[in-house]
């Protein structure tokens, strides 16, 4: 199972960070089209041998499920700065499960050192 999540606004300083934290396959889209993300989606498969048509369907049902979103996205990234684009990750059930699981560590360690 593949999981794609838009991360909000961020550059590229910001997509690396998030690709180094995280593990998940991280990219920046601006302007936001579905063509330009089915391909870096395509890209991400061939390097992690996953099946395309899985990967084509994530990304159109979450293109499709978040549409009014994305149409906000899409008009907000037109007054934003040039270097900003918004953020996408995306990843297998293993990757995101590893990411969420270092989220919870992390929260302990902040939890601990605040007591």
């Amino acid at each position: 199972m593949l999981i794609l999540h838009f991360f909000g606004f961020g550059d590229s300083l910001r997509q690396f960070e998030l690709e180094q934290f995280t593990g998940l396959s991280i990219s920046g889209f601006r302007p936001l089209g579905l063509d330009d993300m089915l391909g870096w989606s395509h890209q991400i498969a061939e390097k992690k041998q996953w099946n395309k048509l899985d990967v084509n369907r994530i990304i159109i049902r979450s293109w499709v499920k978040q549409a009014e979103e994305i149409h906000r996205w899409q008009n907000t990234l037109r007054t934003m700065p040039e270097e900003m684009g918004l953020v996408a990750g995306i990843g297998d059930r293993l990757q995101w499960q590893n990411h969420l699981e270092s989220m919870l560590r992390q929260q302990g360690r902040d939890r601990d050192e605040e007591a």
